[in-house]
């Protein structure tokens, strides 16, 4: 027997109710027993309450510390504004602050006391962020002057920091909008907790903006990648065109096919480039090191399987115009070449034989020119002690002499089946 919680009113009640004992359809037929995600309690709304808060109050800081490094940067760089508030807040100046003739004589200190109110040098002894005692050579004294504070200015704890900006002016003597603002270089000292409060979140997007080097480079491949898969299956209906027997190619033709011929090494090019650039970056991850390897492992793959058949291009070429100029000799005067191509046409009396050697032995040339470009990477891998990488060179070289020799065998017992009288 089951026992479940029920209520006077016999329904499954699992605070308040009572146990009592119930038959297996009921107990397998109340609430909650079928549900595999179990109770769910949304936390979002108290959380986003919770949290508006300190929201509302980030906000109004970073507003309020923007606005006045625009006010300090536009009294900085306006001398018509710049003397109107130098005469309006020296009566003020004076009175708030003890008199410092070494202090007050620069224009720029004076400007920048107008924005706010400086905290007084005598009674911070420490820096406030790094607890180190101020003195008057070593560590020296410095005013925020966004919030006035009294910090330190060493490049090792970094509690201030003079920030370089560029601010864009109304220079004057221009027609236009765009020939009447110029930009003026600016530096102002602010200290670690303003700079984090205005440019923290300006610094974590441009962060997440930013794109590491291995990154770069692979997108740089997968693009190189896509453009060449988009203009091989064009290329090899340009060769198929040049391989047509019954329909001689135009110039037009060939010219396209050579274009087409060089954009693809061009890019293939490229693409070897970025996949060496992405073996080549230093780190010190394992995991870094083992997916940049694979990375190039994948490149020298698609480098084997779409780069070679571009070889076989001149060679068409060059029996294309050999044929032209056959054909230009028999039509002309009873030359030996001509005497050669009527021998020839004799006893090739069977065009289907022709063709069906004609491609084995394409696909053997193409064959041993892959197996001499994998056999000079490996020695490269070998010279550049990248040893992880001969492994895999080997393997494909060993498939490639397999086939090899499965197509000379082919072409021998073609030549054995069909001998040449």
């Amino acid at each position: 027997m089951y026992q479940i919680k029920l209520s006077r009113a016999a329904l499954h009640e699992p605070v308040r109710g009572a146990w009592c004992r119930v038959c297996e359809s009921c107990y397998v037929s109340r609430d909650g027993y079928l549900d595999h995600k179990g109770f769910v309690r949304d936390h979002t709304s108290d959380f986003k309450s919770l949290r508006q808060k300190n929201v509302d109050k980030q906000h109004l800081e970073t507003s309020r510390l923007d606005k006045r490094l625009t006010k300090l940067t536009q009294v900085l760089t306006d001398p018509t504004a710049a003397e109107m508030l130098n005469v309006q807040q020296q009566s003020a100046a004076s009175k708030l602050w003890p008199v410092n003739l070494n202090g007050l004589r620069n224009q720029r200190k004076l400007l920048e006391q107008t924005i706010v109110n400086w905290e007084d040098d005598a009674k911070v002894p420490n820096c406030p962020f790094c607890k180190q005692t101020f003195t008057n050579f070593s560590l020296r004294k410095h005013h925020c002057r966004l919030c006035g504070k009294v910090v330190c200015g060493d490049t090792r704890t970094g509690c201030s920091s003079e920030v370089g900006l560029n601010v864009n002016v109304n220079v004057g003597g221009g027609k236009t909008l765009t020939e009447k603002m110029g930009e003026v270089a600016l530096d102002v000292r602010i200290c670690r907790e303003c700079n984090g409060v205005l440019f923290s979140k300006r610094d974590f997007m441009d962060e997440v903006a930013r794109k590491p080097p291995d990154q770069k480079s692979y997108e740089t491949m997968v693009e190189f990648e896509k453009g060449i898969i988009t203009m091989l299956p064009r290329f090899q209906k340009l060769l198929a065109t040049l391989q047509d027997s019954s329909r001689p190619p135009t110039p037009q033709q060939r010219s396209e096919a050579s274009k087409t011929r060089k954009r693809l090494l061009d890019a293939f090019t490229q693409y070897d480039i970025a996949a060496k650039r992405i073996v080549n970056l230093p780190t010190d991850s394992p995991t870094q090191q083992q997916l940049q390897r694979s990375i190039y492992l994948y490149s020298v793959e698609f480098l084997q399987t779409h780069m070679f058949p571009l070889k076989a291009l001149p060679k068409i070429l060059k029996q294309t115009k050999s044929s032209k100029l056959g054909n230009g000799h028999h039509r002309g005067l009873g030359s030996p070449a001509s005497i050669i191509d009527d021998s020839s046409s004799v006893v090739s009396s069977n065009p289907e034989v022709d063709a069906e050697e004609k491609l084995l032995k394409e696909q053997l040339a193409v064959l041993e020119e892959q197996k001499f470009l994998v056999g000079e990477m490996i020695a490269s891998a070998k010279a550049s002690r990248r040893f992880e990488e001969i492994g895999a060179l080997a393997q494909s070289l060993g498939e490639l002499e397999k086939e090899v020799e499965k197509v000379e065998g082919q072409i021998k017992d073609f030549e054995k089946r069909n001998p040449v009288w």
